[in-house]
């Protein structure tokens, strides 16, 4: 095993200087691309059963067999990646769980905005009542991803008041 370590210590300089920074940059934003889905993958492979969406329908499940060579082939995804991070020196960045859900958040909250009544007229001609039906729960949902953004962003009184929520449901709202 020391032999295999010190062999990779010779081959590393070599390796590094293949590649200039900004092709090292390059690659190390595929593997890491690569490796979230790996973990992404093996995350949805671990759970027993797809999680019941309202829009999302997850079919043709892996069988067994299928489902242990993939939890397999993401461990050497893994390996593979680490090896290259070390031999080419790739940079590991450092994301910030608050940050990326924020930014996240942020990004749905500009695509409802473009989700309102009056600019889905830029498909079609819309129905007179779209606005007055379809503009509240698209506010509603505006209005959940902008306090994602803020819970994640640690303001307090979002923090506070959403623990204290138990369950607010359009069935349960009056109107």
């Amino acid at each position: 095993m020391a032999d295999v370590e010190e062999n990779r210590a010779h081959e590393q300089p070599w390796k590094v200087r293949l590649l200039n920074e900004s092709q090292r940059r390059s690659l190390a934003t595929v593997a890491r691309r690569v490796e979230l889905a790996a973990w992404h993958l093996e995350e949805r492979l671990l759970r027993e059963t797809p999680p019941q969406l309202a829009l999302t329908r997850f079919t043709d499940p892996p069988d067994s067999a299928q489902r242990t060579a993939l939890l397999r082939l993401v461990q050497h995804v893994r390996q593979e990646v680490a090896t290259l991070a070390v031999d080419y020196h790739l940079a590991v960045t450092q994301e910030s769980f608050v940050r990326s859900t924020i930014g996240e958040f942020t990004l749905l909250w500009c695509d409802l905005e473009d989700s309102r009544p009056q600019k889905l007229q830029r498909y079609g001609a819309l129905n007179p009542q779209a606005d007055e039906v379809l503009g509240p729960p698209i506010q509603r949902l505006i209005e959940l991803m902008l306090a994602m953004s803020d819970v994640t962003g640690g303001k307090q009184e979002s923090i506070r008041l959403w623990q204290e929520v138990v369950h607010d449901t359009p069935e349960g709202r009056e109107g």
